[in-house]
């Protein structure tokens, strides 16, 4: 169900980079990519991007930037509709990316902030992000879920001994 749901999702028209999953032509892993990697979207910023690993029914979020080893790669939802309605809850997957390093105070008060960003032309680019949630919302008849306990909890319970990575991503790591 998950990979036939992404599919519907990248046929989607919406503007992806307004909810933080960029779709790019070519998609360059990271060191820390894992092998297999089936990318779902991209936040724009210091690589961190979502992923589906074979096999699996889960969301990761793999993150270069801010990650260690056993955190570099580690799952955000238990399947690909869960993650779009906890995309629609946060408003963007950006959120998601950081749930694993945030107090429960300290991500609400995430998603606050974002809630009040203002900046010239900040109208257009929040019609297009209502726009890309609705049409979510719509195509695959979800409804927005709270992620912050359920991605915790998904976390701590990941083994991440279960990740195939490259060469690149021992010798980067000097292990």
């Amino acid at each position: 169900m998950t990979r036939e749901d992404l599919k519907r999702f990248r046929a989607l028209k919406l503007d992806f980079e307004s909810i933080g999953l960029i779709q790019q032509e070519e998609n360059e892993p990271y060191f820390c990519t894992p092998l297999g990697a089936e990318y779902v979207g991209w936040i724009g910023c210091d690589g961190v991007h979502f992923i589906l690993l074979p096999g699996d029914e889960r969301v990761f979020c793999v993150d270069p930037a801010m990650g260690e080893p056993g955190s570099y790669v580690l799952p955000v939802a238990e399947n690909f509709r869960t993650f779009l309605s906890y995309v629609l809850f946060c408003r963007d997957a950006n959120p998601l990316s950081q749930i694993w390093w945030l107090s429960e105070e300290r991500f609400r008060q995430l998603l606050a902030e974002d809630g009040e960003a203002d900046w010239p032309g900040c109208q257009e680019f929040l019609a297009r992000k209502a726009q890309a949630l609705e049409c979510l919302r719509t195509e695959f008849s979800i409804a927005p879920a709270d992620p912050y306990e359920a991605v915790k909890t998904l976390q701590s319970d990941f083994d991440p001994a279960v990740l195939i990575f490259s060469p690149e991503y021992y010798e980067t790591l000097g292990l």
